[in-house]
């Protein structure tokens, strides 16, 4: 019997959670999940917490890659890694943070600016492609793969990649 997957997401501000929100609900372009405020960057996960999830937990940790200081952020990775209860430890670096991932999509006065697609019909399927969430990061925290495709949910199959 194949076990059940949960995905949850550690996004790191209030403005990351509300995106995630808007990626899962309203434009389903992730694969859906609780979504908690957690900045896995400055604050240190507790094994304690953890045995809170349930088993086969997902964990999807939405980072900003600005700070220049990845220890935290590896122990806590680590630390995920170690637990039974969880099945994977997907990272999605936001290079350098959120605002400049947007700035990267936006400057938009219609919605197909956001992608460059040639209708407002057709930005969805263009989000998900690779333009949001797909650099790797730098620095030190190059170390640290970007698994945002494992999470994205593509218009034909609607399914996540390689989970």
């Amino acid at each position: 019997m194949k076990s059940r997957k949960y995905y949850h997401y550690f996004a790191e501000g209030q403005t990351d959670e509300k995106m995630l929100r808007v990626l899962k609900t309203d434009l389903q372009l992730i694969v859906p999940g609780k979504i908690q405020q957690f900045n896995v960057i400055e604050k240190r996960l507790s094994r304690s917490w953890l045995m809170t999830l349930r088993k086969g937990t997902i964990a999807v940790l939405v980072f900003d890659t600005d700070t220049g200081n990845d220890s935290i952020l590896l122990e806590n990775i680590n630390l995920l890694k170690r637990e039974h209860i969880i099945a994977n430890v997907l990272c999605i670096p936001q290079v350098g943070n959120l605002e400049d991932e947007l700035r990267r999509c936006c400057s938009i006065s219609q919605i197909r600016e956001l992608t460059g697609s040639r209708s407002n019909r057709n930005f969805k399927r263009d989000m998900i492609s690779d333009r949001f969430w797909s650099m790797q990061a730098d620095g030190v925290y190059k170390s640290v793969k970007n698994d945002a495709d494992k999470i994205k949910i593509h218009k034909n199959t609607r399914t996540a990649r390689n989970r």
